[in-house]
């Protein structure tokens, strides 16, 4: 009888070495790894048998005992994969690698947008609105940004010929052939002469303060006018109800609508500004040889104007009374050029003061 409590029949681990091979007594985690050793511990583990791995002639191999007290199946080790050599690039004509497409991110397209009858090419974020394309990626002023959140109109461009917020509609969905007007693509012509009859009605109207809305008004009343030309208040309302002027200019530029209407209508049409002052010179009657060279004076307002659009209402009537040839100035202050013959300065102030801008 065997002495201790150890197993009657040597385990296939325990086997004396023969056949020229070398049984280690346990097979160690490496071995498992670096000989192919998966299949044999799969074996292993789903039968509750034991493992010796053995090497002959340098090739590993593994031994199972598929039962307590069964004889050792030696288990040939799966082939090795082959490595592949990899496969070079090969140049083409001229020696030059063929160089790869660049691919965008998600994030971003290339789009071609229309603008004011030009194409631009622009790689844009889907994120992007078409003001900041405009502004940042092309470098145009046409557009100005008030709120930036589609409130004020400060940005209204068209597109196709209906007035949009340039501050949120998405450049990445105007690159499918729609037409993109800005202000700068309403003149036709250099000077106010080139002007589009809309933008020089809120010159010559005054329809304007600080010039933050200016834009967006021009472009809403340009769609408006376009659709319709003879609209009445509450249309010119409802046209322009995108738009908000913070200065309170609201009366200016209804009156901006209106002439630009008739004008557009093919009527004649008078600015309260005289913009024929800026259209063409003004021709004054030749003086007599006795008052040719006249009189002219500079004086101060005793209360400035409130703004510079105020001047011309209150200048235009002085210049056809007697005596006065020619009223420039100022929001501060006011020159009169008068005839000595006709009048002096005493009523010249007189006139000044039944204007209701009195002089210093």
């Amino acid at each position: 009888m065997p002495e201790g409590n150890g197993p009657v029949n040597p385990e296939p681990s325990e086997a004396e070495p023969s056949g020229g091979e070398q049984i280690r007594p346990l097979a160690t985690r490496r071995d498992f790894l670096v000989g192919a050793g998966a299949g044999a511990v799969v074996v292993g583990v789903v039968a509750g048998a034991g493992i010796a791995v053995t090497r002959s002639n340098g090739q590993p191999t593994q031994t199972v005992q598929t039962a307590p007290g069964q004889p050792a199946v030696a288990v040939a080790p799966p082939p090795q994969a082959q490595t592949q050599p990899q496969a070079t690039a090969q140049p083409q004509a001229g020696g030059q690698a063929a160089a790869a497409p660049t691919q965008l991110p998600p994030t971003m397209r290339k789009v071609t947008l229309n603008i004011d009858g030009a194409a631009h090419e622009v790689t844009v974020d889907v994120r992007e609105s078409l003001w900041e394309t405009m502004t940042r990626n092309l470098g145009m002023s046409s557009s100005n940004l008030g709120c930036d959140r589609a409130q004020c109109g400060a940005c209204t461009v068209l597109v196709d010929g209906r007035a949009v917020n340039g501050c949120t509609v998405l450049s990445a969905r105007l690159g499918r052939g729609q037409q993109i007007t800005t202000v700068a693509g309403l003149a036709k012509g250099p000077g106010v002469e080139g002007l589009h009859p809309v933008q020089r009605a809120f010159w010559g109207d005054g329809g304007f303060q600080c010039g933050i809305c200016t834009r967006g008004f021009i472009m809403s009343s340009y769609a408006l006018l376009t659709a319709n030309p003879n609209p009445s208040d509450d249309q010119i309302a409802e046209g322009l109800a995108g738009n908000i002027c913070r200065c309170g200019e609201y009366t200016k530029i209804f009156q901006a609508v209106k002439t630009a209407a008739a004008d557009m209508r093919g009527e004649q049409v008078q600015y309260t500004a005289n913009l024929a002052a800026f259209v063409a010179p003004v021709v004054q009657p030749a003086p007599s040889a006795a008052n040719a060279p006249g009189t002219s004076k500079d004086f101060v307002f005793v209360t400035p104007l409130a703004t510079i659009e105020e001047f011309e209402p209150f200048a235009a009537p002085l210049r056809s009374k007697p005596g006065i040839i020619d009223v420039q100035g100022s929001i501060q202050d006011v020159t009169v050029k008068w005839d000595p013959s006709k009048t002096d300065e005493a009523g010249v102030r007189k006139l000044l003061s039944d204007s209701g801008h009195p002089v210093k």
